[in-house]
């Protein structure tokens, strides 16, 4: 895959309708980039099928003190990602 990573579709795959990256399907947990105006954020793809849940990009932003609070963003079709 290019630097540019690729858009998410929904498609076929392994008998179901699978959200796919690079023709190739993502499951809950797998841990994608998403491109942002500002560059690449690295979190963790999560997405119940079976229910027609949206696609969900979970990160996670530093709060200091050793704080972390965990951000979720609903992902769109479309939206470049990649594997890194």
């Amino acid at each position: 895959m290019s630097d540019g990573g690729a858009p998410l579709r929904l498609g076929r795959a392994q008998g179901s309708d699978r959200w796919l990256l690079d023709d190739r399907p993502l499951s809950g947990g797998d841990i994608v980039q998403l491109c942002c105006s500002g560059g690449w954020l690295t979190g963790r793809f999560e997405c119940d099928s079976g229910t027609g849940g949206a696609p969900t990009f979970y990160f996670s932003i530093e709060l200091g003190a050793g704080r972390v609070e965990q951000q979720k963003l609903i992902l769109p079709e479309g939206a470049l990602l990649r594997r890194p």
